[in-house]
């Protein structure tokens, strides 16, 4: 069953409205495209960056993939955030604004999803979740070795 670009580009450009992100179709799918602000730098400092999602798609198959770039924003100032340190973690803040892309995503995903697409993930992916989940089961056994011994 051949599934149809036009209607989840559609349904994309509906969910993109509102938000900061652009569509635009592309001869393979399409590309969502925002200007965001970088991650913290060292200093805390963060810069305007154009993100895009470039989203191919396989009608025959059903599938798409997402595959995201960033590129400076030419002549953008700095401006002030967050300064990391040990004493206010370098993990995301609960009051944090959410992360920059997430929101292209989930516009991608959930369209995507309510038309039968299913998203190709990079064949990287797999073995980085498999190899997070030994080294917590490593540490985790660690743990409980040093609670024996003491």
């Amino acid at each position: 069953m051949a599934h149809d670009p036009a209607v989840l580009l559609a349904r994309v450009r509906r969910a993109a409205k509102g938000t900061p992100y652009t569509v635009t179709g592309t001869a393979d799918g399409f590309e969502l495209v925002a200007e965001v602000l970088s991650p913290p730098g060292a200093r805390g400092r963060r810069r305007a960056e154009t993100l895009t999602h470039r989203v191919t798609l396989d009608a025959t198959g059903g599938t798409y993939r997402v595959t995201d770039t960033r590129v400076p924003v030419p002549g953008a100032p700095e401006e002030a955030g967050d300064r990391r340190s040990l004493l206010t973690g370098f993990g995301r803040r609960p009051d944090s604004p959410e992360q920059a892309g997430t929101e292209g995503h989930r516009i991608v995903d959930d369209a995507a999803a309510g038309l039968g697409w299913t998203r190709v993930r990079s064949p990287l992916e797999r073995p980085g979740v498999v190899l997070a989940a030994l080294l917590g089961f490593c540490v985790l056994l660690l743990i409980v070795g040093l609670v024996l011994l003491l």
